[in-house]
């Protein structure tokens, strides 16, 4: 196999995730994480190391084998470069651009400002090196702020618009907060699209909008509901969802 050793990192309490960081013999330091909830095993870069979430009655030779079976598909993605921000630099969320500055004032705080409604700015203090990982965290979480703020305004008009355009009615719209479950429709037709979205180009937000249209109809992800989301699409969603899946985030997506 292709692990060599784990260290635990986090002990559990019933109901709760255990958490063990083992070291791969190709992918380096992975960080294992055995859910209640999980059913199967997913791979995926994280902060500079693979996140591999696991079920929580997987023993560990199961999880090692997995990742034996992951690691191929992992290094062919290429492992992500490390994400840095800087001073000057500009960040689009939709249409709001928001601008990174430093300030003196308070060298160890980070503020954020908002007085127009398409521009922004964050400010870091003088005490924060952008080469530290330490910055580009509390920096995504400057951005994230910024991007609850304004999902209201920016999401929810162009969702109405695509619903009426394709003749959909959802019983309501709602914005979420989660990082990884970027839309969601329930059985009482109600649609949540997460804020993250904002960080997506139009057309991927507009993917994940006509996405949650189709589950009107289709609640599963099957041929008909494929066939939907592709007519909703334009005959994209294919082309779309793979730019979905090399898509590489301007924020670290989870802190």
């Amino acid at each position: 196999m292709g692990c060599v050793g784990y260290r635990l990192t986090v002990k559990s309490n019933l109901g709760k995730a255990v958490q063990k960081v083992f070291t791969h013999s190709e992918l380096g330091e992975v960080l294992v994480k055995f859910k209640p909830n999980a059913r199967r095993f997913i791979a995926r870069w994280g902060r500079g190391r693979v996140d591999l979430t696991a079920p929580a009655l997987a023993s560990e030779r199961d999880a090692l084998e997995a990742l034996d079976r992951l690691a191929p598909r992992l290094l062919a993605s290429g492992r992500p470069d490390c994400l840095r921000f800087h001073e000057g630099q500009k960040i689009f969320i939709g249409p709001l651009e928001v601008s990174i500055i430093r300030q003196s004032l308070a060298s160890s705080k980070v503020f954020v400002s908002q007085k127009e409604a398409d521009f922004a700015l964050i400010s870091v203090g003088d005490d924060y090196d952008f080469d530290n990982e330490a910055t580009t965290a509390v920096v995504s979480k400057a951005l994230k702020t910024i991007a609850r703020k304004n999902a209201p305004e920016i999401l929810l008009p162009r969702a109405r618009e695509l619903a009426a355009l394709h003749g959909c009615h959802p019983s309501g719209w709602q914005i979420s907060s989660g990082c990884r479950i970027l839309g969601q429709c329930d059985a009482s037709g109600i649609i949540k699209l997460s804020y993250m979205n904002l960080f997506f180009p139009d057309e991927l937000r507009d993917y994940v909008i006509c996405h949650e249209l189709a589950h009107l109809s289709e609640l599963n992800h099957s041929p008909r509901f494929h066939q939907l989301c592709d007519f909703y699409l334009g005959g994209r969603e294919k082309e779309l969802m793979v730019k979905m899946k090399a898509f590489r985030w301007p924020i670290e997506r989870k802190i």
